[in-house]
């Protein structure tokens, strides 16, 4: 049984404080929080947010520069997406995002 240093945490992060749709499946990117070698490495995953608790792993929430928002999250992981997202140098990061979760097979 792993301790609770060892349940995962992850955050994520989002262009303003309303961006975060609790309880929708919705691509994102997690960082791992972990000690050790895998720290800060990225996920891209649709997920389901929850405010508050419930299941699923603890969720740090930044705003694109960094600032935490209050309130604790958990981060319901629903399926991973590919390591890389096809989409064109200096555009919008997100909409490639949700354009490779419509992709992806259900």
């Amino acid at each position: 049984m792993a301790s609770s240093s060892d349940a995962p945490v992850w955050d994520t992060f989002v262009r303003r404080p309303g961006d975060i749709r609790c309880g929708v499946e919705t691509p994102m990117v997690l960082r791992d929080l972990r000690p050790g070698r895998g720290k800060y490495g990225l996920s891209h995953v649709v997920g389901v947010v929850r405010e508050g608790g419930g299941p699923g792993d603890g969720l740090v929430v930044r705003t694109v520069v960094g600032v935490v928002l209050p309130g604790s999250y958990t981060v319901e992981i629903v399926r991973e997406m590919p390591q890389e997202i096809a989409g064109t140098p200096y555009r919008d990061f997100y909409a490639a995002l949700q354009r490779a979760a419509e992709a992806e097979p259900a």
